[in-house]
């Protein structure tokens, strides 16, 4: 396997815009249409679900090889799937997708950028949520990547919810136990009939968005961990369970049913209605789950100009040294932003007004101990323009 090792500073830069729009939306599925073991990975057309091509898929026999992430033990097995996924995330800027099997504790990732086919996990101790073969709740079934550059990861019962990060010091943390909404009443997220299974998908202002296998809806501050309860998804056809969530690049949210091979379909979000059909005359592979890189209302939130903004905004240095970087930010003389820094359990440690062209001396010394921290920066309308991490050494 080619190897490719950039600096982490390098790999933080290249998380700038991280969530940048894509038509790529991949899918679990069998090896055939309709068949329920969900151990292949394929890229599906966003516009009618229909093959782009396949990644990995057991009757191929394609060769594999394995790789531990933390140099521990991560034994090979004869197919990466080798007790079904039910959870992937795809994270644009490396051109990674994640998943995690249904029985394991590893986070796993396949690079869509070689030519042969190398699955890299971590069994970093903080991705294990109990024993799932004897007990479903502990089971991941929901997983994507966020606004902040971090990837997501749930358990049926939501008394998990982890984040990771993709750099070459990965850093998984267990955010713990979702938290009913003060309204959700009798629709608990922790509910085993109604809540559990389903996907998940996230927003540009930060919150994730889970979609269970009843095809309710709850919206989840990364935060607090306040998980509220939406509403249902409505004129899905009778019988058909959520699997597998995924935003297109126009903004919409596509749902796929591991048992429905008629089509996927098309959701407008600010309604939670089936706009359309999103199928072949063949109909399309039934899916266990999706992933794409897209977020809700992102087309929202950066704009043309935003995003031109965006690709001014300058870090120097990342590593911060002695706790202390400059920040600047093209624009408008009269522009006025926020920067607010954040720890890996999205707790605020530090906040900031920044003025456009205007070199910005931050300094942590008091806030922070070392490690890995989120910047954002907001413009007056409270918009997200720029996502990004800093090392605090």
């Amino acid at each position: 396997m080619k190897k490719l090792f950039l600096s982490l500073s390098a790999l933080i830069a290249l998380s700038v815009n991280v969530n940048a729009q894509s038509a790529k939306i991949f899918a679990v599925t069998g090896d055939v249409q309709g068949n329920l073991n969900w151990n292949a990975f394929r890229e599906v057309s966003s516009a009618d679900g229909a093959l782009k091509s396949t990644i990995y898929t057991p009757s191929a026999k394609q060769p594999l090889s394995y790789q531990s992430m933390v140099n521990r033990n991560v034994a090979p097995t004869l197919e990466p799937a080798f007790t079904a996924i039910a959870a992937t995330a795809y994270d644009a800027k490396t051109n990674r997708l994640y998943y995690t099997n249904m029985r394991g504790n590893t986070l796993n990732y396949v690079d869509l950028n070689e030519g042969g086919l190398t699955v890299v996990s971590n069994d970093d101790a903080a991705f294990n949520t109990g024993d799932k073969f004897k007990s479903e709740a502990n089971i991941v079934t929901r997983m994507t990547f966020g606004a902040d550059g971090a990837g997501y990861a749930l358990s049926n019962d939501a008394e998990h919810l982890i984040r990771f990060t993709t750099d070459n010091k990965p850093v998984i943390s267990n955010l713990g136990r979702l938290i009913d909404g003060a309204n959700n009443g009798a629709n608990s997220i922790h509910n085993n009939i109604t809540s559990w299974g389903g996907d998940m998908v996230g927003d540009a202002f930060g919150n994730l968005y889970i979609v269970n296998m009843h095809n309710a809806v709850y919206k989840v501050n990364t935060h607090t961990l306040v998980s509220d309860y939406v509403g249902v998804v409505k004129g899905l056809p009778e019988g058909f369970t959520t699997n597998g969530a995924a935003v297109n690049e126009d903004g919409d949210l596509i749902l796929s049913s591991a048992i429905y091979t008629a089509s996927y379909f098309k959701v407008d979000f600010t309604t939670l209605t089936v706009t359309s059909s999103v199928k072949t005359a063949g109909g399309v592979y039934n899916a266990s789950d999706l992933a794409s890189a897209n977020l809700l209302y992102q087309s929202k939130v950066v704009s043309p100009a935003l995003a031109a903004i965006n690709a001014k905004v300058s870090i120097y240095p990342n590593p911060a040294v002695g706790k202390t970087f400059q920040v600047q930010v093209g624009g408008a003389a009269t522009d006025k932003f926020v920067l607010q820094v954040t720890d890996l359990k999205g707790k605020s440690v530090y906040e900031s007004a920044l003025t456009a062209n205007s070199l910005s001396k931050i300094n942590l010394f008091k806030s922070v101990g070392a490690g890995v921290y989120f910047l954002k920066v907001t413009n007056t309308a409270k918009q997200t323009i720029y996502n990004s991490k800093v090392v605090v050494e």
